[in-house]
């Protein structure tokens, strides 16, 4: 009896079982709302990156969530076992604001310290790791710097990243105002990306390479500010991006005529419009 070959993965998605992901959060006190919180959307990013249902980038068991660093350390151990175990692809991804933020990536003021940043180590370790393809998606404030740890350069426009690496990110340029705090809202990086691997980017390749994804962000938050119709708000930043043709983070749920197009691939999210233009009136 005849039976199906087992279809060959495609080459951009990482080899599952020589690929780790290692996604960091540092929570902002000032977000009141647990679903707005860096490490909720760190985790939707993690569940995007496994979902069986888009070829998922990661075997589940291979992506590692931190979220619970008071104590770097822990941080540190999960990129050192990602950066041991991994052969073909290792992807950090860092999202944060606010005090705890600045503290995890950012050198200490206090003279009494060493005042090298636990993301500096973390760097160290991602760009001395043996994986041929090395991801970085950085979502935070302060981005030059955080990017400077990785690309050799404070400015990551136009640099030369470290051989095999590719980085991605922004920081952030919406912000609302909470008591003395302000945190970014509107035009977040991470969970857009996530929407982008769960429904699929219409008209696009079969997998999505980190040049695609970052595109089809730049094109939601273009589309956001287009039915954002207020002179207040202003337009998103575009993501910086070093590198990105030679991996993929997911299959393309909506590739081609057979594509899963019933989640409306990436069309606007009109709570978020109407949460902005409420917060102006």
């Amino acid at each position: 009896m005849a039976t199906d070959a087992p279809q060959q993965r495609h080459a951009l998605l990482p080899d599952l079982a020589r690929s780790r992901a290692v996604l960091v959060a540092c929570d902002n006190d000032a977000v009141r709302v647990p679903e707005l919180q860096p490490s909720a959307r760190t985790a939707r990013l993690a569940q995007a990156l496994t979902s069986p249902d888009a070829a998922g980038a990661f075997h589940p068991d291979a992506v590692t969530v931190v979220t619970a660093h008071r104590h770097s350390a822990e941080v540190l151990d999960a990129v050192r076992r990602a950066a041991e175990e991994a052969s073909d692809v290792l992807l950090l991804h860092y999202v944060g604001s606010g005090p705890r933020h600045r503290e995890f990536a950012l050198p200490s003021a206090d003279p009494r310290s060493e005042g090298t940043a636990p993301l500096r180590t973390v760097a160290d370790i991602v760009l001395e790791s043996r994986a041929a393809r090395r991801v970085v998606l950085l979502d935070c404030e302060d981005f030059e710097t955080a990017s400077g740890l990785f690309a050799g350069s404070p400015s990551p426009g136009g640099a030369e990243a470290a051989g095999g690496l590719c980085l991605m990110g922004k920081p952030p340029s919406l912000y609302f105002g909470s008591g003395d705090e302000a945190i970014p809202a509107g035009d977040e990086f991470t969970a857009t990306l996530a929407e982008a691997l769960r429904s699929g980017v219409a008209d696009g390749p079969e997998v999505l390479d980190v040049v695609t994804l970052r595109n089809a962000v730049e094109g939601r938050w273009a589309q956001l500010g287009y039915g954002v119709e207020n002179e207040y708000v202003t337009a998103p930043d575009t993501l910086s991006l070093v590198g990105g043709h030679d991996v993929a983070l997911g299959g393309n749920i909506a590739f081609g005529p057979e594509g899963d197009r019933s989640r409306g691939p990436f069309h606007l999210d009109a709570g978020v419009v109407d949460l902005v233009e409420r917060w102006w009136d």
